[in-house]
């Protein structure tokens, strides 16, 4: 627990006094620890979290209005990513691991028995190496090449990771 902060839950219903979510303990124990400054109290009303279904109903409108109001406008494919990225892609911004696995799964969907789009965790061994060749072959259109996995690859890592302690030990 922070020293300087604590976060608490109060339940208001119907006709009966508020309830701190909080053990007496909790509290006592945050004031000991605190160090001497002014605190300030903030009571705010946390909106209900939507349902499942509600979720799903928000998500299955959005789906269906995007789809309808671009059939009424023409809006394709290719129109609504020209929209999406034309000036709009951020420039300068490192690629991350997230980032790019997310793209993978867009540019080269796997789908299981049913139709449905699987990831990585879900695909079996042949899907996984079909997913990234895929990858590979797309990604080599700009210039980067990324080869054959190595089934060594830890013995490698294992090793540059020895040289760099070596090295780092031997500069000081």
């Amino acid at each position: 627990m922070a020293k300087d902060k604590i976060t608490y839950y109060i339940q208001k219903l119907d006709g009966k006094k508020p309830v701190p979510e909080l053990k007496t303990l909790d509290l006592d124990m945050f004031w000991q620890n605190a160090p001497a400054g002014r605190y300030t109290v903030e009571l705010k009303r946390i909106p209900k979290e939507k349902s499942y279904q509600q979720v799903k109903t928000v998500f299955g409108l959005m789906i269906a209005q995007t789809i309808a109001q671009a059939n009424d406008e023409g809006i394709d494919v290719s129109g609504l990513l020209k929209y999406l990225l034309v000036d709009r892609i951020p420039k300068g911004q490192g690629l991350t691991p997230d980032f790019l696995l997310e793209l993978a799964y867009i540019i080269c969907p796997t789908n299981d028995e049913e139709g449905r789009r699987i990831t990585l965790s879900k695909m079996s061994t042949l899907q996984a190496a079909n997913f990234f060749e895929r990858f590979r072959t797309i990604i080599a259109g700009i210039g980067i090449v990324i080869p054959d996995p190595n089934p060594e690859w830890w013995k490698d890592q294992k090793e540059k990771l020895r040289k760099a302690k070596k090295e780092t030990s031997n500069v000081k």
